[in-house]
């Protein structure tokens, strides 16, 4: 989903080139940044959602090039700098979120192997002592006869 993202900042920077398309590059690298902390794909939809909203009022706002749009032009690319706050701000309080939640599951799945790693030994332990217990009632039980 990213990276249909991704491809519509190059389209619009062959275009033209603003002031806001560094602006989108960060964002876009905060938004995969929380992808990789752990980020699920439900939890970064939205703010595709509002980087893409972004991306076509800043079309939008290249498209008005006359003078007398001058004032549409600045109220959109206002508009844009504020959802790309937001993405960018969302972004990085899930990037932590995920980052958390990443790190608690590995720490519990460590946990959890290790008490698997126990019960295991303690089973095998139980195994080999019955066993061997199996084994010696056998061996008292035999009867010895002439041929």
């Amino acid at each position: 989903m990213l990276a249909l993202v991704v491809i519509q900042p190059l389209a619009a920077t062959s275009q033209t080139i603003t002031a806001l398309q560094p602006r989108f590059g960060q964002t876009l690298a905060l938004l995969h940044e929380a992808e990789s902390a752990g980020a699920t794909s439900s939890e970064v939809a939205p703010l595709v959602v509002l980087l893409n909203k972004a991306l076509e009022l800043n079309a939008e706002a290249i498209k008005l090039g006359t003078p007398d749009q001058a004032q549409k032009q600045a109220d959109l690319l206002v508009q844009v700098d504020q959802i790309l706050t937001t993405v960018e701000n969302r972004a990085a309080e899930l990037t932590v979120v995920a980052s958390h939640r990443s790190y608690t599951n590995r720490i519990l799945t460590y946990m959890f192997a290790g008490v698997a790693a126990v019960l295991g030994t303690i089973a095998y332990a139980f195994t080999v002592s019955f066993y061997q217990e199996y084994r010696i009632k056998r061996t008292f039980q035999m009867r010895a006869t002439r041929k």
